[in-house]
């Protein structure tokens, strides 16, 4: 049986990557998105995770949550949720402030981080702190400078929307863990709707891959071979005039393939 555990470490990129959307061009006073992504491994529905963003002028906040379903939920129950606030400065989305928690087994973590506006610099309370004697050592090194994975993808959002090309990399921390995230070019593809509520069309495939620098677990099977650009699609399209979100993703593992698609008809857009 495929645990909550092993469930919550293969989506915890991929739930940063699907709650990121951007409004490229566009610069409404205010803009606010609701999204709805559903979560399968293999033809078992295992996961929904929601996202409320509201984009400011200068400002960004979120508040995502995510937790098991069907004979997952029965199973191995989890709950989480995200809540982020951040600034936006030349184009370039940085955090302010980050609240992640969940529970499993009966188990409750969190992890609250803010970054000092001057220096990015950035400070954590976790509770419970670290087991070191599970997961690798947070290094500052790769700390200082890095931002969380949801502006990072916002980040990575906005430079495909203009120029049209997935390359780049970031440094990201989410209080617990530390990463070097990298997006590759591969194609385009026209989506089938495999799904009554998914997205049908063409879109942008990106490679994604995830470089653990610190707080993953020392003995882990997820980290047993090289990873590679297409074992993790990100499939990018403009659902709107000028709204660029990610639409779905696949991620192989060694237990089969996780799918996540966007619930296109829970897709609520205000602007004023």
């Amino acid at each position: 049986m495929i645990s909550t555990r092993s469930v919550a470490c293969c989506l915890v990129v991929a739930v940063a990557i699907l709650l990121g959307p951007v409004n490229a061009f566009a610069k409404p006073k205010t803009m606010s998105l609701q999204l709805t992504y559903e979560i399968e491994w293999g033809d078992v529905d295992v996961a929904t995770t929601t996202a409320d963003w509201v984009f400011g002028e200068d400002t960004f906040e979120l508040v995502a949550t995510s937790r098991t379903v069907g004979l997952t939920d029965a199973l191995r129950k989890y709950r989480g949720r995200t809540e982020l606030t951040g600034r936006i400065e030349e184009g370039r989305y940085l955090p302010h402030r980050l609240v992640i928690s969940g529970v499993s087994k009966r188990r409750a973590r969190a992890a609250f981080t803010t970054w000092t506006p001057t220096t990015g610099a950035a400070v954590t309370y976790r509770e419970p702190e670290l087991d070191l004697q599970k997961v690798f050592p947070l290094a500052r090194e790769y700390i200082d400078g890095a931002v969380d994975p949801f502006s990072a993808m916002l980040n990575a959002l906005n430079d495909i929307a203009q120029s049209g090309t997935c390359k780049g990399s970031q440094r990201v921390y989410d209080g617990l863990r530390t990463s070097e995230l990298a997006l590759h070019d591969v194609g385009t593809e026209t989506l089938e709707k495999d799904r009554p509520f998914a997205y049908g069309g063409t879109a942008l495939v990106c490679g994604f891959v995830g470089t653990p620098t610190g707080g993953h677990q020392r003995k882990s099977r997820w980290r047993k071979k090289q990873p590679k650009p297409e074992d993790v699609l990100i499939f990018v399209a403009e659902v709107r005039p000028e709204l660029f979100l990610p639409v779905r993703l696949q991620a192989k593992t060694f237990l089969g393939t996780v799918t996540a698609r966007l619930v296109m008809p829970s897709l609520t857009l205000e602007r004023q």
